[in-house]
């Protein structure tokens, strides 16, 4: 059986959400990994929150990943799924970005290994496109897209266009998400 990972990205707007998110989250039983666009230098700081108020696990990247030991994967920086003989590793990407962290980035470094995973990819609030290219690629190859809904997001531009797009084939409410991502 493939392990589950869900791939988050969210910008403006997204920390209070992804607390709350990780917060209603009763257990895990696959790897989330997060993207929230954040200033690098303030993004210890919101990572370092996380760990003190959510009872999950928490890692900060970069860092090596085991997809069959469920965690919470909190992007410290741009960084970029790599794999060689020892295994995953989530790895700083230093070549020039748009945002920090580029969900882009992230969703294309997946690309190669999305075979590997049962993978879903979910576009939550914020303002521009960041994410949707990349969604739109491991769509294309068996990963399932979400994005969440106009109503509960504080800025409906990243999953407007994800929806618009057609990239996301479910719309969810910020409820829905937080109880569809603790049901799997």
């Amino acid at each position: 059986m493939r392990p589950k990972v869900v791939l988050i990205g969210a910008s403006t707007g997204g920390p209070a959400l992804i607390k709350e998110l990780l917060l209603s989250l009763p257990s895990l039983s696959h790897t989330i990994i997060i993207a929230q666009h954040m200033k690098e230098e303030v993004l210890p700081f919101f990572i370092k929150e996380l760990q003190g108020t959510i009872k999950l696990p928490i890692l900060s990247t970069p860092t090596a990943l085991n997809f069959y030991k469920p965690s919470i994967v909190i992007c410290a920086s741009s960084v970029v799924l790599t794999k060689d003989g020892m295994g995953y590793f989530l790895k700083k990407e230093s070549t020039k970005q748009n945002f920090t962290p580029d969900i882009n980035k992230l969703l294309y470094s997946f690309s190669p290994y999305v075979e590997s995973f049962d993978m879903e990819v979910l576009i939550m609030t914020g303002m521009g496109s960041d994410g949707v290219e990349g969604a739109r690629l491991l769509k294309q190859q068996g990963a399932k897209v979400l994005a969440q809904d106009e109503k509960s997001s504080p800025l409906y531009g990243m999953p407007r266009v994800a929806k618009e797009s057609g990239v996301a084939e479910t719309i969810y409410s910020f409820a829905e998400i937080k109880s569809y991502l603790g049901a799997i």
